[in-house]
Order: structure tokens, then C-alpha cells, then sequence
């Protein structure tokens, strides 16, 4: 008798605890940066949430394809590439239409590749690019946009995956 009712029990149907619930470190969206900004990690998953997103705009010469990532401090990275979007390495300077940059939640400046200053540099690596979705790997130092002399952010081991809206 006391197993039946333990049996019963555990059949009772209750649709409002069965929710399905994503595993920790699985963005929702597939669309995420990661990386080390001086040497602390950044990361635009939040308890398995991706608090980023990819827009895909034009065609051939024209097409922009930007990711924008933040984190829980609401630091974020921009990483947005230019032309043709293809599998290769793209070289980003103030020379350059493709870009990277860093701004802190805090406000204030932010660190971008585009400062016409000296130090300002990365390379974004696309390993993987079709029509739906853009990934690779990406490294830089931004310069502060409103002054030279106002420091450098150095971002390494970025991770990226931009899944097209």
C-alpha cells in the first residue's frame, strides 16, 4: 500500500516545475564573445544567458557584420567587420573600415582600435563564416578615442561566435 502511494505521487503531473532550464556556459542565443580584458575574463554568457547579439547588414563590398558582447558589469566589446566577410585574418587599425573596441560599464572613454594613435592594433581571425553564422578568435589593444595619452586596454583570447537575426 505505502509503495502504491509513492508511486501515485511520483506520477502527478506538474507543468509548472519542468521548465526546460539551459546548462551553465550554453548561450540561448548561440551568439557570444569571450575573452581577457588585462588579464581578467570577460564574458558575455551570464549564468548561461548570452548577453550579445550580431546584426548582419548589405551584401559583397558592402556588408557590415558587427557582434557587440557585454558582461555583467556592463563592460562590453564591439568587434565589426567590413566587406566581404570571408575565412581569413583581418588586420584592424585606424587605416581599417573593420574595427574592435572595448568601453567600460563604468562609462567614460572607450579603448578602440579605430584611435588614431599609436599602439592601436588587433587582428580578428574568422575560422568560420556561412549563411547563418560568423565565428573566430580576435586580440587587441585599444587606445583611448578622446586622448592618446589617456592609456590602452589590452584584450587577449577573444572567442566569438555571431549567429545572424
Amino acid at each position: 500500500m505505502i509503495a502504491f502511494s509513492l508511486f501515485l505521487a511520483a506520477c502527478s503531473s506538474d507543468d509548472n516545475n519542468n521548465a526546460y532550464v539551459p546548462p551553465v556556459g550554453t548561450p540561448s542565443n548561440d551568439t557570444y564573445v569571450t575573452g581577457k580584458v588585462e588579464g581578467a575574463d570577460f564574458s558575455s554568457i551570464i549564468f548561461g544567458v548570452s548577453a550579445a547579439n550580431c546584426q548582419k547588414i548589405g551584401s559583397g563590398d558592402d556588408q557590415i557584420v558587427t557582434i557587440l558582447g557585454s558582461d555583467m558589469a556592463a563592460n562590453s566589446i564591439t568587434i565589426s567587420l567590413y566587406g566581404p566577410i570571408t575565412a581569413r585574418d583581418y588586420t584592424v587599425n585606424a587605416g581599417t573600415n573593420s574595427f574592435l573596441n572595448y568601453s567600460p560599464g563604468s562609462g567614460g572613454v572607450a579603448f578602440a582600435t579605430t584611435a588614431d594613435c599609436t599602439g592601436a592594433s588587433g587582428t580578428i581571425t574568422v575560422t568560420h563564416v556561412d549563411d547563418s553564422k560568423v565565428e573566430g578568435t580576435f586580440s587587441f589593444t585599444g587606445v583611448d578615442t578622446e586622448d592618446c595619452a589617456g592609456g590602452s586596454k589590452t584584450i587577449t583570447q577573444g572567442t566569438f561566435r555571431g549567429t545572424y537575426q
